[in-house]
């Protein structure tokens, strides 16, 4: 008997083990049947579905690799994610079921058939195919889903925070405002007012961090601005806060284009905040500007240790960038740098059609290369760049 008969022809039997395997599950010790099955019985259909279906071996070596063709609507397994993370299974448990499906169907099936032909053997490769598939369906939606309500979570969270963190600023504010106060008293005013300015940043980067997820990235709104003005003042900004370090800035070229201004200056002032965290004290902070015809070129470099090869694969993700640290270094996380601006600025400038790279060795430093085009490749917002409408316009 074909393997995919057998299915059909056994769905109690299959599914009465997937039953007895899922009430082993720790959130659904209690569950009743319809809940232990939930979209069994149509990942099961699914497969024998495909068991029928006619298949080269290039759509077998991908389908084995989880690269099937992707589906129009949600797929059992993709839906059967969903239902167990609302169960509270996590995702460890989602493919324990799978693996528990996989072994009960070619259980049962060699107990009752003789394998001895090559169709047969075909069938057995053919469904761990679809097994691995659907393990690879169901692990992508629990991820995405995982990832949007942590996203969520962190979006409310930095909502919320900005109302007392308001509160007080104005405070502080007010503070400094009497000059009736003792000096002791504005001083202290000033750092409740500065220590506000930075949490707001922070907060700011986290709201980033976290829509940027659960939309099509951060959304920008472009228009005619000069790049001299804005990376000028970023400078100007960084040096007042930080006089005691020295920041070198050039600029030269064509600097005027259709870009987010406000965006743009966050990046900067993220890159070269980034520099003057981890550069050395008594190094030199390197901001240069160039505007070609079709692109502007911007370049932070600092004097710091070399960052290993590895870091530079994640240093623009700072999810991964934290899972490859050392247990020492996670436990001081509390107080670092969480690392939010960095993928911030790696956003702003994807948003606005450029790139951004980073280089690091012992000649250099450490060296952050941003590449924008001259005219933001499309809208957001539902608001067009201004020298887009006027290149239109001429043109017509």
């Amino acid at each position: 008997m074909r393997l995919s008969l057998f299915i059909l022809d056994n769905l109690d039997a299959i599914l009465a083990e997937w039953e007895d395997f899922a009430a082993t599950l720790a959130p659904l010790e209690d569950a009743d049947r319809t809940e232990l099955r939930d979209h069994a019985t149509a990942v099961l259909k699914v497969i024998a579905t495909d068991l029928e279906t006619a298949q080269g071996e290039s759509e077998s070596i991908a389908k084995s690799k989880g690269q099937a063709p992707v589906a129009a609507i949600d797929t059992p397994a993709e839906v059967h994610a969903a239902a167990r993370m609302s169960s509270g299974l996590n995702s460890d448990q989602v493919m324990a079921e799978f693996r528990a499906l996989r072994s009960s169907v070619l259980r049962l099936w060699t107990h009752n058939v003789t394998i001895t032909t090559p169709a047969q053997i075909e069938d057995m490769v053919r469904f761990n195919e679809a097994i691995d598939q659907a393990q690879s369906e169901s692990m992508a939606r629990y991820t995405k889903l995982l990832r949007d309500a942590q996203s969520l979570f962190l979006a409310i969270l930095g909502h919320d925070v900005r109302s007392p963190l308001g509160a007080v600023s104005m405070g502080a504010q007010v503070l400094l405002q009497d000059q009736t106060l003792p000096a002791k008293v504005l001083k202290v005013g000033l750092r409740i007012f500065n220590s506000t300015q930075r949490v707001d940043e922070i907060v700011r980067d986290l709201l980033d961090f976290s829509t940027s997820h659960l939309g099509d990235g951060i959304p920008i709104d472009p228009y005619t601005v000069d790049l001299e003005d804005i990376c000028l003042n970023v400078v100007e900004e960084a040096r007042t806060f930080h006089p005691d370090r020295k920041i070198e800035y050039v600029s030269e070229g064509k600097l005027v284009g259709s870009w987010d201004g406000p965006r743009l200056a966050q990046a900067f002032a993220n890159l070269i905040s980034n520099a003057i965290q981890h550069g050395k004290p008594e190094g030199t902070i390197h901001v240069a500007i160039n505007g070609g015809e079709p692109e502007v070129l911007v370049e932070v470099r600092n004097d710091a240790e070399v960052i290993p090869v590895a870091k530079l694969r994640t240093l623009f993700d700072p999810v991964k960038s934290f899972a490859i640290r050392p247990p020492s270094e996670r436990k001081m996380s509390r107080v670092q740098n969480l690392g939010l601006g960095l993928y911030v600025v790696k956003e702003i400038v994807r948003a606005h059609g450029g790139q951004i790279s980073v280089v690091s060795n012992e000649e250099t430093g450490v060296k952050f290369s941003v590449v924008l085009p001259r005219l933001t490749p499309s809208r957001r917002n539902g608001h067009e760049s201004l020298l887009a409408v006027k290149g239109r316009r001429s043109a017509s």
